[in-house]
């Protein structure tokens, strides 16, 4: 009979193995989607790279910067064969700094010195992580994919690491807030503006306002989105459950009519 030592021993030993290997990010990663099943989660993370595909090394990496080997560069740890855009890749060219390592960090700053040129990208915000994503999307378009980088983002096995997992969860929080905010603007969508400098600013809703088709037209008020004050004018329908439920947040804008489609805040002129 095994001591309930041993048995603790064996469970923290499985905790450790899971967490080294990055399974704890994945599993997180992956609750976040609502999409968990632990024995796939599992199975999917021993086997995700049995397709076969190359692991560089960073030296590996360094021989691809000419064209008799090959223009390759790395970002976020996804290999890419850019030798086809040499005009842009090849020696003396704009881009050659990127060919034979990864500078994630580079293609949103801009810095191309030794602190720029790295896979560090710890300080990009959630939007600029975006942004880096929209490169990695760009190349496997338009580009031959290699393989992977072993370091920061992969394991020597082609398994995820733990910085992988965390860019992944940036992300998914950055794809839900922009789905909560597409949700917003359906329910209270954005009202025209036009300004004139003789008549000031006109707001106005339409069935179409805010690129938002919908069957009903609405009246403009002033929505305040956060609890700092900021603002923007949209189209509120006054007899629905949304606009009952939020009213606090909504306020008449001075001198227009209660029920007016049409509001045109004048200029003070001196």
């Amino acid at each position: 009979m095994f001591s309930k030592y041993f048995w603790l021993s064996l469970l923290l030993a499985i905790v450790y193995f899971l967490y080294s290997r990055g399974f704890y990010e994945k599993i997180k990663f992956q609750l976040m989607e609502g999409t968990l099943n632990l024995a796939d989660t599992i199975y999917f993370g021993l086997n995700e790279n049995s397709g076969g595909s190359k692991m560089f090394t960073i030296s590996e990496l360094e021989r691809y910067t000419n064209l008799e080997n090959g223009l390759y560069l790395s970002i976020l740890g996804q290999v890419f064969d850019v030798t086809k855009g040499e005009k842009h890749y090849g020696s003396g060219r704009s881009y050659h700094a990127f060919t034979g390592r990864d500078a994630s960090l580079a293609f949103i700053t801009g810095e191309f010195d030794d602190q720029g040129l790295t896979d560090d990208i710890s300080s990009l915000s959630m939007q600029q992580v975006k942004a880096l994503n929209d490169w990695v999307q760009f190349y496997k378009t338009n580009y031959i994919y290699k393989g992977k980088l072993y370091g920061r983002y992969y394991n020597q096995d082609g398994s995820p690491t733990i910085e992988f997992y965390k860019i992944q969860e940036k992300l998914l929080l950055l794809q839900k807030e922009k789905a909560l905010e597409e949700a917003q603007n359906r329910m209270f969508p954005p009202c025209n503006v036009e300004w004139n400098l003789d008549i000031g600013t006109v707001f106005w809703c339409t069935e179409r306002s805010g690129g938002i088709d919908r069957d009903w037209v609405g009246v403009p008020r002033m929505f305040f989105e956060t609890a700092q004050g900021s603002s923007r004018c949209t189209c509120v329908k006054l007899d629905s459950k949304e606009y009952e439920e939020n009213k606090a947040r909504f306020k008449e804008y001075d001198g227009c009519d209660k029920y007016a489609t049409k509001c045109t805040l004048r200029m003070n002129k001196t």
